[in-house]
């Protein structure tokens, strides 16, 4: 295996991520999702940075999922 890190695109992130590219857009200006812009002025996601946000999302889907499991039922 290579030592070097695969690069994505926001739209292939956004695929992987069932996201819109506008979105992921949003969240590199925001500081959420680290890129770079290549010579060419697009923008680059490190795959680090991918796993680093499913991981997030992930955590955080399992969270909600155990806020609901702690809900009395009947209630909202």
């Amino acid at each position: 295996m290579s030592g070097e890190e695969r690069f994505y695109t926001p739209d292939e992130v956004a695929e992987l991520l069932g996201v819109t590219h506008v979105a992921v857009r949003k969240w590199i200006k925001a500081g959420r999702l680290k890129a770079f812009k290549n010579h060419y002025g697009m923008y680059r996601i490190p795959e680090s940075e991918v796993k680093k946000l499913i991981e997030e999302r992930s955590s955080l889907k399992s969270f909600t999922i155990d806020v609901e499991e702690l809900r009395p039922e009947g209630r909202p």
